[in-house]
């Protein structure tokens, strides 16, 4: 497996490193480190520019020598990667061209909107780039997850995808997996039953609930703090746009208004 850690340097990128790691335990595979920063090259003194270089470079090297001192995996590779490119083109490079399988990003709190990657553009990597990913709040500590809740809004998901996501990520198929049926009408119900039937057949080794509710009673500060307290781990599907927006936004979604200390994984194809 290879595993793509993004570090701003902090805490909370931190401790997504140190979950990242306790997730792979036992796995073999390369685990990169991406750091990105502007170093603006033409308008920074050389001198200057040099330095701060050097002092990056220093600072990534510690956190990779930090990961692989934690590790107890001899057959995980470690790398770093820095980066002057766009946050969005640079992570697209890195899943190309080291063939990413997952990414570990930090979650910052609703009162940390500051960090580079880890506040308002952590939203922006999620949505665009097509890679599983596990943003991991500060709070979190690893287990594994047992308990499972998979909000899905049936109107602009096509049964096959949801069935092949889901079923293809092991940080969910094993759990107790309760499905969240957003209702935003009836024009979902055909598509409901399809991958009830289908996700019962694909993930014969989950315990599989089901609950209806309306899409206004769920977005709800109250149903996420009970969430945090019945479940280890979120999981939504990337192309559920209305379900991102709505949980993930950095601006107006709940995790940004209400502290989240549940890692969440977002599928992507």
């Amino acid at each position: 497996m290879n595993v793509l850690i993004l570090t701003d340097f902090s805490e909370v990128s931190e401790n997504a490193g140190k979950y990242a790691l306790d997730y792979l335990a036992g796995r073999p595979g390369n685990i990169y480190v991406l750091n990105i920063q502007d170093f603006n090259f033409s308008k920074s003194n050389g001198k200057a520019l040099e330095k701060q270089m050097l002092h990056i470079s220093a600072e990534l090297h510690k956190t990779v020598e930090m990961l692989k001192n934690l590790s107890k995996n001899k057959n995980q590779g470690f790398h770093s990667i820095l980066s002057s490119d766009y946050l969005i083109n640079a992570i697209r490079k890195c899943v190309t061209e080291k063939k990413i399988d997952l990414i570990f990003i930090g979650a910052a709190s609703k009162d940390v909107r500051h960090h580079p990657i880890l506040g308002n553009h952590a939203y922006e990597v999620v949505r665009k780039i097509k890679c599983n990913i596990v943003a991991v709040p500060a709070k979190s500590v690893y287990q594994k997850p047992e308990t499972s809740i998979l909000p899905i809004d049936y109107s602009v998901l096509s049964q096959e995808k949801v069935l092949n996501l889901v079923h293809n990520c092991d940080f969910v198929r094993d759990t107790h997996i309760t499905v969240v049926e957003i209702n935003k009408g009836t024009s979902g119900e055909l598509k409901k039953e399809l991958v009830q039937y289908g996700l019962a057949k694909k993930l014969p080794e989950a315990t599989l609930h089901y609950m209806n509710i309306k899409d206004s009673d769920f977005f709800n500060r109250d149903l996420l703090f009970e969430i945090q307290d019945k479940f280890d781990i979120i999981a939504i599907i990337g192309k559920n746009l209305n379900v991102c927006d709505k949980l993930l936004h950095a601006r107006y979604g709940l995790c940004a208004k209400v502290d989240n200390a549940l890692p969440i994984l977002v599928l992507h194809e």
